[in-house]
């Protein structure tokens, strides 16, 4: 009998608190001075450069040749902002780019930002490759991290009208006994700011 009494006790006092709360005013202005600011990350450029792949067949051994430019070009569609709420919302986007070379040769790797009728646009981006230490050792690796190439927005503001991004090896003399992979990858960060 005490125990209904008790049980009797306790749901009165549990429906008696549950009526009765503490309920702060709530200010419905402030969610004016909330800012969303995700992140967002997507690949920017890949691509592998295997020297054994572009050697001449018929050269003798320890001869040295050069690859024309137009071979280790590559341009693909690459829709930087995408949409007039893009380059108004986006506070920067960052390239990050990893390079890892086991090929004895310094390389320089250049890419721009092209339109539909592919005229460039904006500035020409450098990427500087130490030489690596050849085959069968652990790849020289140069990125941009942690100092990422860094388009603000005035800088997105101009490639607005970017479709495709042309990338380009500039390849320095090489020799028919060098082997050995560039290895590059890269992402685009883009960070938004957006105010409700």
């Amino acid at each position: 009998m005490k125990t209904k009494k008790t049980y009797a006790l306790l749901l009165f006092f549990s429906a008696i608190m549950s009526t009765v709360s503490c309920v702060e005013e709530l200010d419905f202005e402030q969610l004016e001075d909330v800012v969303l600011t995700p992140v967002f990350e997507a690949d920017f450029i890949y691509s592998e450069f295997d020297i054994e792949e572009y050697i001449p067949d018929g050269l003798p051994p320890d001869t040295n040749f050069t690859i024309p430019p137009e071979v280790v070009r590559d341009t693909a569609n690459y829709d930087l902002v995408g949409t007039d709420f893009a380059v108004d919302n986006l506070d920067r986007v960052e390239l990050t780019i990893e390079v890892r070379n086991t090929i004895e040769r310094a390389f320089l790797i250049q890419f721009q930002f092209l339109t539909e009728n592919d005229q460039p646009i904006g500035q020409l981006y450098n990427v500087l490759v130490q030489a690596g230490m050849g085959p069968g050792t652990q790849p020289v690796v140069s990125f941009s991290d942690p100092d990422p190439i860094v388009l603000d927005n005035a800088t997105l503001n101009q490639l607005s009208s970017a479709q495709k991004i042309a990338t380009e090896i500039i390849v320095p003399t090489l020799n028919t006994d060098l082997r050995g992979v560039l290895h590059i990858r890269s992402k685009a960060s883009y960070y938004v700011n957006y105010e409700l």
